[in-house]
């Protein structure tokens, strides 16, 4: 059972679809991230919190989904 994803996770994934970082810049995922995590951090609250909403309809919809999940590495 995949974990429901967090905002930041939300927002790269969104990041990558619209291919605004191209192959022709940077192959490596890795870098990537790094790069994405960049411009979150850089990021006002406000523009975060759509990103947040999202995470908590993730986790919502999983609890509903999943009602006695629990995370085990």
């Amino acid at each position: 059972i995949p974990r429901p994803r967090n905002p930041f996770m939300i927002f790269r994934s969104e990041y990558h679809a619209q291919s605004k970082i191209t192959t022709d810049v940077e192959r490596d995922h890795r870098h990537i991230s790094r790069i994405v995590g960049y411009l979150w951090n850089n990021m006002s609250e406000e523009d975060k919190a759509p990103y947040r909403l999202m995470a908590e309809k993730e986790k919502a919809e999983h609890q509903r989904k999943y009602p006695g999940y629990r995370f085990c590495p």
